[in-house]
C-alpha cells in the first residue's frame, strides 16, 4: 500500500467518522423537514468517501463505473446541509421563512448537483500516484466552480449579515467557524486549478472541516429569538 493511498483511507475514515457525528446529532432536531433532508444527504456523503477508497485500489473498470454516482456525493451533501445549518442557527432566518421554502431559494443550486450526479460528464482516468480517480469532462468543472463559487459567496454573505446582526457570542462563533469552513473550501478549489500532483483528491479533507462546521452549529443548543441581543 502506498503511502498516499494510506492517507487517503485515513482521511475517509475520518470523513465517515465526522459524519455520523452529525447524523447522531441531526436525528434529534425539531424541524421534521430539516432532519430528514440533512439524514438523507449526509448519509448519502458517506457513499463518497467509501467510493474514494475503492477508487484508490485497482478494482475492475465495471465496478468503477457503477460506483462513479457517489463519487460527488458530497457536491450536494455538503452544501445543503451547510444552508440548513445557517437557517437553523439564525433567529431571523427562522422568524421570515419556513425551511422548505428556503430551500426552494436554492434549487438552482440543486438542480446543478442532482444533474452532475445523474448525468455524470466524468471520465475516468488513471490517478497520478495509486489507482484511479473521477474526472469532469468538457467545461463542467468552470460549471462546477461556477457554482460552487456563488455558493459559497451566498453562504459567506448570509453568515456575515447573521455575524453583524446579532451579538450573541455563541452566535458569532458559529457564523466564523461556517465562514472559515467556505475559505477552506475556496482555497482547496484554487489548488485545484494550480495543478500538480496531489497526495489525496481535492476537497477531501476541505470538506470533512466543512462537515465539522455543520456537526458545531447543529451541536450547540439552539438560540430562540428572544433575549438575543441585534446591533
Amino acid at each position: 500500500m502506498s503511502r498516499g493511498y494510506f492517507l487517503l483511507i485515513v482521511l475517509c475514515v475520518l470523513g465517515i467518522y465526522v459524519l455520523l457525528l452529525n447524523l447522531s446529532v441531526i436525528k434529534g432536531n425539531k424541524f421534521t423537514v430539516l432532519r430528514q433532508v440533512c439524514s438523507i444527504l449526509l448519509i448519502f456523503s458517506i457513499t463518497r468517501y467509501m467510493t474514494l477508497v475503492a477508487y484508490g485500489d485497482h478494482l475492475e473498470f465495471s465496478t468503477l463505473m457503477k460506483l462513479r454516482y457517489f463519487y460527488f456525493a458530497t457536491s450536494i451533501g455538503l452544501t445543503i446541509p451547510t444552508a440548513s445549518a445557517l437557517w437553523y442557527i439564525t433567529p431571523l432566518y427562522r422568524e421570515k421563512i419556513k425551511y422548505p421554502y428556503y430551500l426552494l431559494c436554492f434549487l438552482p443550486w440543486i438542480l446543478f448537483y442532482t444533474y452532475l450526479i445523474v448525468r455524470q460528464p466524468t471520465q475516468i482516468i488513471q490517478g497520478s500516484r495509486y489507482g484511479y480517480v473521477l474526472q469532469l469532462t468538457g467545461s463542467f468543472p468552470l460549471y462546477l466552480s461556477i457554482v460552487q463559487g456563488s455558493f459559497i459567496a451566498v453562504i459567506i454573505v448570509l453568515s456575515i449579515i447573521g455575524l453583524v446582526r446579532y451579538k450573541n457570542i455563541q452566535l458569532r462563533v458559529e457564523y466564523i467557524i461556517l465562514i472559515l469552513a467556505q475559505i477552506t473550501l475556496i482555497l482547496d478549489g484554487l489548488g485545484y486549478y494550480i495543478g500538480g500532483a496531489r497526495v489525496f483528491p481535492s476537497f477531501t479533507a476541505s470538506e470533512i472541516l466543512g462537515f465539522a462546521a455543520i456537526y458545531y452549529t447543529f451541536k450547540v443548543p439552539i438560540i430562540e429569538i428572544k433575549g438575543i441581543q441585534s446591533n
